[in-house]
């Protein structure tokens, strides 16, 4: 496969892990970066070997946005073009909220505009204690158009969601947890030993329905009670005929750990 420039991807004991590098620039994000974040997002999704994904950033910071110079680049620029970008730079951002796989964000320093997003369009996300999380679009005469109201709204409630986009102000990581922005905070500062422990106990979790409960959960907001209620009905069927449900009645009844394969 190819070798990625802006971001590193590797597989270890069950997880993909997408690092974004461009420590120098606070990791923004440029054309190339959300080309090759996309690609990865797609290669985790089909990887048999990962059943979650971590995505984090080298250096101090998570994300600092969107590369100041792509962002001057599509000043007044006309609709085609602007449709085209927008086109790369939300592909990521599908990708990863849309994949099945559980996705862990583990963010350190300045998760802002882009970056922000980014993390938001994770399932889960768990924050060092000097992350900074603020949607700065309003400051630049732009909305946020990475998915970011979409999620934030349903994680904080909508006027909370309209307070941050609005105003731009910084959330830092206690606020972040205590308005459940973030999962966990890395109270001893260890962000990769933290995202480890999480994905660990995701992981010793059957896969099966993780994948399914993460789209319930996604289209609960939108969908009538009676309908979850058939759309649950179904994925249970799934998850009764599943190896998986065999092996855990099988470990509780015989007193021991369950190993999951995932079929």
């Amino acid at each position: 496969m190819t070798d990625f420039e802006t971001i590193r991807y590797q597989t270890d004991r069950g997880a993909a892990r997408i690092t974004l590098a461009r420590p120098d620039k606070r990791n923004a994000m440029n054309a190339a970066m959300f080309q090759e974040l996309g690609d990865a997002a797609q290669r985790a999704a089909d990887d048999n070997e990962a059943r979650l994904v971590i995505v984090a950033g080298e250096g101090p910071s998570f994300s600092a946005g969107i590369d100041l110079g792509a962002l001057a680049g599509l000043a007044g620029t006309n609709e085609d073009r602007f449709r085209e970008f927008v086109t790369l730079a939300q592909r990521p951002f599908r990708l990863l909220a849309g994949m099945a796989k559980p996705v862990i964000a583990a963010v350190q320093g300045h998760a802002i505009g882009a970056g922000f997003q980014l993390a938001l369009a994770c399932d889960l996300r768990v924050a060092a204690p000097d992350a900074a999380f603020a949607m700065l679009e309003a400051r630049y005469g732009l909305v946020p158009d990475l998915g970011g109201s979409h999620h934030l709204a349903r994680i904080v409630g909508i006027a909370r969601a309209k307070e941050l986009v609005w105003t731009a102000r910084t959330v830092g990581a206690e606020e972040a947890v205590a308005i459940g922005l973030v999962n966990r905070v890395a109270a001893d500062g260890n962000l990769l030993a933290a995202t480890e422990v999480l994905a660990g106990e995701i992981l010793a979790m059957a896969p099966l329905p993780q994948f399914l409960s993460k789209g319930l959960i996604a289209r609960a907001a939108e969908t009538p009670l009676e309908v979850e209620f058939d759309r649950e009905a179904e994925a249970q069927l799934a998850c009764l005929a599943s190896a998986d449900h065999r092996e855990a009645v099988a470990a509780f009844l015989e007193r021991r750990p369950a190993t999951f394969t995932g079929r």
